[in-house]
Formats: C-alpha cells, sequence, structure tokens
C-alpha cells in the first residue's frame, strides 16, 4: 500500500483518485468547520460549489432543517445563515440541521475527489481520528491539500505530513515522493502554531479578525470525528 500527498489540487491526476481511499485537507478553515458542525449535531452535510448552487438546492430540498454554510475570500457569503468559521457553528445550534456548504478551495477538493473509493475530510482538529480510521480501510491512499485556490496552503502541506507519520503507525505504507517530503517537513517543522501563522491563509484572516479561528485550527486531535464524504454528502463515519 502506497500513500502520496499532493500540496495543491491542480496537480491531482485520475489514478490518484479512482480506486483510492483520499484525504481532503483543508486546516483553515473548512475540514475544521465541518468535523465542529459534525460534531455539534449536524445530521448532514452537501458540499457545493457555489452560492447559486446552494440556494437552488435548498430551495429544492423544501426542509426547514437546511441552513446555509460557507464563505468566499474568507468572508461569510451575504443572506448565508453560517460563514465558514468553527467557532461560529460551536454557537449554533447544529442539533438535528442539515447544511449545504460551499467555500473557496475545500468544497473544490472534495467534488475533485468525488470518484474516490473512499473520501475522508481532515484538519488538524481530527487528524489522528482520520489516520486511524484511514489506514484500517486498506488500499492505497491519496493525500489532497486544498490548498488556496491553486497555490500550495503551508498548513495543509504540515497537516499531511502529519497524517503521514500517523498512518505510519498502523501499516507499513511505501511512501512516494510527495508524501516523503511532507513527512520529513512535518518532522523539521514541529511546531504548528509557528509554521500555521507564517502562512498566507493566516495572515489573511488575522487581517479580517478571524485570530480566534487560527488558534482553534491549530489543535491537534480535540475532535474524534471523521467526516466521511460519499454520494454528495459528508456524514460521520
Amino acid at each position: 500500500m502506497q500513500i502520496e500527498v499532493f500540496p495543491t489540487l491542480g496537480g491531482v491526476p485520475d489514478e490518484a483518485i479512482n480506486d483510492k481511499v483520499v484525504i481532503v485537507v483543508d486546516v483553515l478553515r473548512t475540514g475544521t468547520t465541518l468535523a465542529v458542525a459534525l460534531a455539534c449535531g449536524c445530521l448532514d452535510i452537501i458540499p457545493v460549489l457555489s452560492p447559486e448552487e446552494a440556494i437552488e438546492m435548498k430551495g429544492r430540498l423544501g426542509d426547514e432543517r437546511v441552513l446555509l454554510g460557507g464563505e468566499r475570500n474568507g468572508l461569510k457569503i451575504p443572506g448565508f445563515d453560517l460563514g465558514n468559521s468553527p467557532l461560529e457553528y460551536q454557537r449554533t445550534g447544529m442539533e438535528h440541521k442539515r447544511l449545504i456548504f460551499t467555500s473557496t478551495n475545500g468544497t473544490r477538493a472534495l467534488r475533485r475527489a468525488s470518484g474516490a473509493k473512499k473520501v475522508v475530510v481532515a484538519a488538524l482538529v481530527n487528524a489522528p481520528a482520520v489516520a486511524q480510521a484511514v489506514a484500517a480501510m486498506e488500499g492505497d491512499v491519496s493525500i489532497i491539500c486544498a490548498g488556496e485556490r491553486e497555490h500550495l496552503s503551508i498548513e495543509d502541506f504540515w497537516a499531511a505530513g502529519f497524517l503521514v507519520r500517523e498512518l505510519l503507525k498502523y501499516n507499513d505504507f511505501s511512501l512516494r515522493d510527495g508524501a516523503l517530503v511532507a513527512r520529513d517537513y512535518q518532522a523539521y517543522r514541529t511546531d504548528p502554531q509557528e509554521v500555521v501563522l507564517e502562512g498566507f491563509q493566516a495572515r489573511q484572516l488575522m487581517e479580517q479578525g478571524f485570530g480566534e479561528d487560527i488558534k482553534f485550527c491549530i489543535q491537534i486531535g480535540i475532535i474524534g470525528l471523521v467526516p466521511l464524504y460519499s454520494g454528495g454528502v459528508i456524514r460521520k463515519l
């Protein structure tokens, strides 16, 4: 069994998805927010590519339990119930709610991975639980960093390296070059806070007033839940 890491969404070939177990990593903030929403009682989450698709789907579902959540360029979409702050989802009554969600990078990565054998969503807050679950699935693993549009996001790459190291605790995986580099980078830069705060996305979020979100997102393993994306819907594994 092999592990490969793709630092940006643009470099992911079809062969890295078909018949693979895919981990989509988005630390700031979609992966964190989706894990928090499920941990707070959300029944399921439908990721979509655009605000227009989200609004159309809510109307079509006709379900009073449905909330619209998401962001564009880090900010809550006008007319939506929620943005992309995990702290906002903690404060909101998510029990028995359904969520239609769109984000600048994370939902694009999920759609790209939709043809995989299994797709799970990871951030630092649930990375240990994700690694344990994926190791039990057996098969080759592709770790896809959501990144920032087509650019590498350092926090996602660091988290990918952390996931590689965690996966190796459970199975004797063979590492392809991307996984080797991610593993070694994470071993070299051991402080997630230091790494994350240097990154472009963290600096942008700080300027927008989301410093508390960053502090939350760098907590490793505080959520023992694995979001599974299957049939267009994310639910707890």
